[in-house]
C-alpha cells in the first residue's frame, strides 16, 4: 500500500479519550464496560487498517506491529492508544475490586501487570508520534508524550514508587500547563486542564510521602521538579515546548472566562466549554439588544413604541433556548460527578465538584433573570397596547357624541372594562412566572450565601408580588367583588412596605461599601426599580385604585359619590350628646340603678316600712266547738 509522507495526521488525543470516556461508562465510573468497548474499538481499528491479527478459516493469531513504515492514518494511532486504555481499564476495575475483604491478594500484582501494559502502549504511542513529527502537530506529540507520563506516574504511585512517581507525574503536570496555555482553541484548553486536574492530587500525595514542602502549591513544585527531570524522561522536551510555544502565538482562542459577583468561576469542563461560550454570546446579544433599546427610546419619545416587537421577541425565545440546554448540560454534569463521588473518590471528581456547581448556579441565575426580563417586557408591552386601544375608544365615543349628541356617555367605558376584563388576568398570568421564576432564584445555592444578592430578590419578590395584586384587585373591581378587591389593595400595599424597607436596607449598606461589584449584567434592574420616587408612584398608584374602588362599591349599594376628589367630598357633623341632658330627663336612672345592683338596701328598707304601715286584718271569730255526746247517744248526734 502506497504511503503519502505528506499527508497530515489529525490525532487529537485529549478529545478522544475524553469522549471514549464519556460516553461509555466512565461517567458512572463502570470500568468494565469503557473495558469491553476498547477491545471492540481495537478489534474494529484494526480490521479496517488491515492490521487484524486472526485471519482464516483457522483463526491462526498472527502478531502485526503497528510502525511508523506502516502508520498512514490516524487509526493506526488510535490503536496503541485504545489498547492503552484497555489495559488502563481493566487495572481499574481491579484496583475498585480490592475494597472487598474477600479479594485475593494475587489481584494487586495483577493491577500491576495491566499497568505496566498500558504504560508499555502509551510509551509505544509517544514514541511512534515523535516518530512521525513532519505529520503530527506538536500540540498532538505533547499530548501523546502527558499521556505516557501520566500513564507511567499512575503506575509508580500504585507500587508506592513515590520518587518515581513525583518526577513522571511533575514533567506531566509542566506539560499540560504549557499545552493548557498554547492551546488553539478553548476546548483544547479545557481538556488540557481536566488532565491536570487527574495528575494533581497524585503528585500531592507523592510530595507529602517524601516530606516535601507544598505550602506553595502543587504548580511549583512540579516546575521545579520538572526543570530537572524533563530531558530525561522526554526526549527532545525543549524542541517540544518551542513548538508549542510558536503555535501558541498563531491560536486566536477565545477565553472562556465566568465572573459573577466578584468571582471569577473557573471552566475546566471541556464539556461545559463550548455551552459557556454560547451563553457569553447569548447575554452579549442580550446586552447589545438593551443598548439598542435604549437609544430608539430616546429617538421615539413622544411616538408609539414597540416595547416587544417580533425581532426582540426573536432574540430573547433564542437567548432563552440556549441557556436551557446550558443549564441541562451542566446539570447532567454536577449529577454525573455526584454519582462518580459516590461510586469512589476519584481526584478529578473532587476537583472539579465546586467549580461545576458554581458554573451551573450562575447559568441557572442567569436563565431566570432572561426569563423574568422578557415576561416584565411582555407586561409593559401588552399595557401599552391596551393604554393605546383605550385612548382611541374614548376619542372615538367623544367625537360620535359630539357629532350626534345621542350616545350614552357611559358606552365608551363600558368597552374599556370589556377589555380590561379580557387583559388583567393575563397579566395575572404573567406575574405568577415572574414570582415563581424569582423564587428559584432565591433557592438557589449561591443566592443564599450572598446576603445582598439574596435580600435584592427578596425585594424584587415583594415588588412583584404587589403589583399583581394591583391587577388581581382591579379584576375583582371588574367584576364588582369589591370587598375582595380592597382586601387584595390592602395586601399590595404591605407587600410595597415590604419592598421599601428591605430595598432602603440595601441602599444604606451599598453606600457603606465601597467594593460593591456592579459588572455583572442585571437584566431586570430597569425593569423592576428599588428606587424611592418608583416606591412613591407604586403607593400614588394604590391609593388611586382604593379610592376608585370605594366609590364604585359606594355607587353600586344605592349612592353616588360622583368624580369629586377626597378634600372636595362633603364630611358629615360629628354626632353631639348632651351627657347632662341624657342623665337628668332622658333615662329612668332609679331603674338603671336597680338592675344594675347598686340600690338593692335602699329597696329593701323602703319595702319594710311600707309593710309595717300597712293594717293588720281582724283575726276571725273562732266558733264553739260542738259538746261530745256521752255513751251511745253520742252515735247519733245531739244538738
Amino acid at each position: 500500500m502506497a504511503t503519502d509522507s505528506s499527508t497530515l495526521i489529525d490525532f487529537p488525543l485529549f478529545k478522544l479519550v475524553n469522549e471514549a470516556r464519556s460516553t461509555y461508562g466512565l461517567r458512572h465510573q463502570d470500568f468494565a464496560r469503557y473495558q469491553s468497548h476498547c477491545a471492540a474499538k481495537v478489534h474494529r481499528l484494526r480490521k479496517s487498517a488491515g492490521l487484524s491479527q486472526v485471519a482464516g478459516k483457522t483463526k491462526k493469531y498472527t502478531k502485526k506491529e503497528v510502525t511508523a513504515d506502516n502508520a498512514t492514518t490516524d487509526k493506526h494511532l488510535q490503536i496503541l492508544l485504545f489498547d492503552s486504555e484497555r489495559a488502563w481499564a481493566h487495572s481499574q476495575l481491579l484496583k475498585a475490586s480490592l475494597n472487598n475483604p474477600a479479594t485475593p491478594t494475587a489481584v494487586k500484582h495483577h493491577l500491576s501487570k495491566r499497568l505496566s501494559r498500558a504504560v508499555l502502549h502509551s510509551s509505544h504511542l509517544a514514541s511512534l508520534a515523535a516518530a512521525l513529527s513532519s505529520r503530527v502537530s506538536k500540540a498532538q506529540q505533547g499530548q501523546a508524550a502527558a499521556y505516557h507520563l501520566l500513564m507511567k506516574g499512575s503506575l509508580a504511585f500504585e507500587q508506592a514508587k513515590h520518587r518515581d512517581g513525583l518526577y513522571a507525574l511533575s514533567v506531566a503536570h509542566s506539560l499540560l500547563t504549557k499545552l493548557a496555555e498554547t492551546a488553539e482553541t478553548a476546548h483544547a484548553e479545557a481538556l488540557a486542564n481536566e488532565m491536570i486536574d487527574e495528575v494533581e492530587p497524585m503528585l500531592r500525595f507523592c510530595a507529602y510521602k517524601l516530606e516535601l514542602d507544598t505550602s506553595r502549591g502543587v504548580g511549583e513544585l512540579a516546575e521545579e521538579t520538572a526543570a530537572e527531570q524533563q530531558d530525561k524522561l522526554v526526549e527532545g522536551y525543549s524542541q517540544l515546548v518551542a513548538g508549542l510555544e510558536e503555535q501558541g502565538k498563531k491560536s486566536k482562542r477565545e477565553a472562556v472566562e465566568l465572573s459573577w459577583r466578584g468571582a471569577q468561576i473557573p471552566v475546566r469542563s471541556a464539556e461545559l466549554v463550548g455551552v459557556v461560550l454560547k451563553v457569553k454570546q447569548a447575554l452579549a446579544s442580550l446586552e447589545a439588544d438593551r443598548n439598542v433599546s435604549k437609544g430608539a427610546d430616546k429617538k421615539k419619545k413622544g411616538t408609539k413604541k414597540d416595547v416587544m416587537g417580533a425581532r426582540r421577541m426573536g432574540t430573547y425565545d433564542k437567548a432563552l433556548l440556549i441557556l436551557s440546554d446550558a443549564e441541562e448540560v451542566a446539570r447532567q454534569l454536577v449529577e454525573d460527578n455526584k454519582i462518580g463521588l459516590s461510586m469512589s473518590t476519584s481526584a478529578r471528581f473532587e476537583a472539579s465538584s465546586a467549580p461545576l456547581q458554581l458554573a451551573h448556579s450562575y447559568i441557572v441565575y442567569q436563565l431566570l433573570s432572561v426569563r423574568t426580563k422578557r415576561d416584565l417586557l411582555l407586561i409593559e408591552d401588552t399595557s401599552s397596547k391596551l393604554a393605546t386601544r383605550e385612548g382611541k375608544i374614548r376619542e372615538k365615543e367623544r367625537e360620535y357624541i359630539i357629532k350626534t349628541g345621542s350616545r350614552d356617555e357611559d358606552k365608551a367605558e363600558k368597552k374599556v372594562r370589556k377589555h380590561r376584563a379580557r387583559i388583567y388576568p393575563s397579566l395575572v398570568k404573567i406575574y405568577d412566572g415572574i414570582v415563581q421564576s424569582l423564587e428559584q432564584m432565591r433557592d438557589l445555592e449561591a443566592v443564599e450565601q450572598d446576603g445582598d444578592l439574596a435580600a435584592k430578590v427578596e425585594a424584587r419578590i415583594a415588588f412583584v408580588r404587589a403589583s399583581r395584586s394591583i391587577y388581581l384587585s382591579r379584576t375583582y373591581a371588574l367584576v364588582e367583588q369589591f370587598p375582595s378587591s380592597l382586601s387584595l389593595n390592602a395586601r399590595a400595599k404591605l407587600y410595597a412596605r415590604q419592598a421599601r424597607s428591605m430595598a432602603s436596607a440595601l441602599e444604606e449598606e451599598a453606600e457603606d461599601d465601597e467594593d460593591v461589584d456592579s459588572s455583572d449584567p442585571d437584566f431586570v434592574g430597569h425593569l423592576l426599580p428599588l428606587a424611592s420616587a418608583d416606591f412613591d408612584e407604586l403607593d400614588r398608584e394604590l391609593e388611586a385604585d382604593y379610592l376608585k374602588t370605594s366609590k364604585e362599591w359606594y355607587a353600586a349599594t344605592g349612592g353616588k359619590v360622583g368624580d369629586m376628589e377626597p378634600e372636595d367630598l362633603p364630611s358629615k357633623k360629628p354626632a353631639f350628646y348632651d351627657v347632662a341632658f341624657n342623665y337628668v330627663a332622658g333615662f329612668d336612672m332609679e331603674a338603671i340603678a336597680r338592675k344594675a345592683g347598686l340600690r338593692g338596701d335602699e329597696v329593701e328598707e323602703e319595702a319594710e316600712e311600707e309593710s309595717e304601715d300597712e293594717p293588720m286584718p281582724a283575726a276571725a271569730e273562732e266558733k264553739p266547738a260542738p259538746a261530745k255526746g256521752g255513751w251511745g247517744f253520742g252515735l247519733f248526734g245531739r244538738k
